[in-house]
């Protein structure tokens, strides 16, 4: 065997004396009463330890990157080798193996089915030279598979390896199985509460919720809504929109009063953004979005009074918070985003015409996270309001490994501004 695991306990004495005294174990654990003292009169070292095959024609087998750096962990969509060192079998000659994902001691292992690139032939045989062979794929789809009928957050995969009736499970210490899991998308949402004036005098803007703002980052990519109140022609097409009710989407059609109850959807803070740095609302990245919401809310003039910076109306309090999700979660929401900036469709503050900027976080969110009662990471289908999504946020958990159960990070980023008055 290649190691195992020695345990010591020593509670009315132990003694041993030996001229030459030699182990070798994986793991060895000593426990006394008091202490434990080693000495000696020369030297006390811990080398290399030989090592022992695993059986007969099998050495080893451990994992690696696609660069054959040694490996434990690999995400979802990696390239990995599985290396085999063998003992007296010849060039040419094959050792047939079958990839497992181990499940403890249920022993109810799941087979991973390999396929040949190009081909559907199981890729189920390793070509010795040398004594070595290596099998090398690219994780996906089935590695995801596994992980989803699990229910767990990651799988660990060992290689039954066998040849001429010889059968054996490698790596061989079931520690250096190699566990496997999504990468981690970190999400970022950002809020801004109305303006604490808005609540001093109980304006219906605040109740309609058109005092704050909510967006939202995958990763970098940053996404809002809010509305084009500027009148002019637009595309029943591109906002997949009939604005005429003609019973059709293909007219493009001259609006003179779009408001905030009836009107184009367009990226909000995206499009402000955007138009400062001379790019498009889907380059617009969380960066931008966290510096953009840092500059002053109103217009800036120099001395003669030109404005040399135009206000961003960002008055109000700003909340970011902040957890991760699995990469499959986060696709979710961000396919949600992108057919949305294709069809902008109509903005509205009242959620039987169209939809908001809070609304719209939430259902990119509810893509991942459809509301259930039972479980975490809940926004009901009632939330409006950017200080409902702050309270909603608050109780989400990370969903991916590295921080799996983590409460989200909530901070604020900007205080409400002093001077506005409404």
């Amino acid at each position: 065997m290649a190691g195992g695991t020695i345990t010591r306990v020593a509670s009315g004495g132990f003694t041993s004396h030996s001229e030459t005294y030699l182990e070798n174990f994986n793991e060895i654990t000593h426990s006394a009463g008091t202490k434990v003292v080693y000495n000696a009169e020369e030297q006390h070292y811990v080398g290399n330890w030989e090592e022992i095959p695993a059986g007969t024609h099998f050495i080893k087998g451990w994992w690696t990157d696609d660069k054959d750096k040694p490996i434990k962990k690999a995400y979802i969509g990696d390239t990995i080798r599985f290396h085999l060192e063998t003992k007296d079998i010849k060039d040419g000659e094959e050792v047939n193996f079958t990839v497992y994902d181990w499940d403890g001691m249920l022993n109810l292992d799941d087979k991973l089915n390999l396929i040949i690139k190009g081909t559907s032939n199981p890729y189920n045989k390793i070509t010795i030279k040398g004594n070595k062979g290596i099998i090398e794929w690219t994780t996906g789809s089935g590695t995801q598979k596994l992980i989803d009928e699990e229910g767990d957050a990651e799988v660990e995969l060992y290689v039954s390896c066998s040849y001429k009736g010889e059968v054996i499970e490698l790596p061989y210490n079931m520690d250096d199985y190699l566990i496997i899991f999504e990468k981690e998308v970190l999400i970022t949402v950002i809020i801004e509460l109305p303006h604490s004036y808005y609540t001093i005098f109980n304006d219906p803007v605040s109740a309609l919720g058109m005092a704050g703002h909510s967006a939202m980052a995958i990763g970098e990519r940053y996404f809002d809504y809010g509305p084009n109140n500027t009148p002019g022609t637009y595309s029943e097409n591109e906002y997949d929109v009939d604005f005429n009710n003609d019973g059709d989407k293909n007219d493009n059609v001259f609006l003179d009063r779009p408001s905030y109850k009836n009107s184009p959807g367009q990226p909000w803070w995206g499009t402000h953004i955007a138009n400062r740095k001379k790019i498009k609302p889907e380059q617009v990245t969380l960066d931008m979005a966290l510096k953009h919401i840092q500059l002053s809310w109103k217009d800036v003039q120099d001395v003669n009074g030109n404005i040399i910076h135009y206000g961003t109306y960002i008055y109000g309090e700003v909340h970011k918070i902040e957890f991760y999700v699995k990469e499959h979660e986060a696709n979710k929401m961000l396919k949600w985003w992108e057919e949305r900036y294709k069809h902008l469709k109509i903005y509205s503050a009242y959620p039987w015409r169209g939809e908001q900027c809070t609304t719209t976080v939430k259902t990119a969110i509810q893509e991942a996270f459809p509301f259930n009662i039972i479980r975490g990471n809940n926004i009901p289908d009632t939330t409006q309001k950017p200080s409902g999504l702050l309270e909603d946020l608050r109780a989400f958990t990370s969903t991916s490994k590295e921080h799996l159960g983590q409460l989200a990070k909530v901070s604020v980023i900007k205080k409400e501004a002093t001077d506005f008055k409404g």
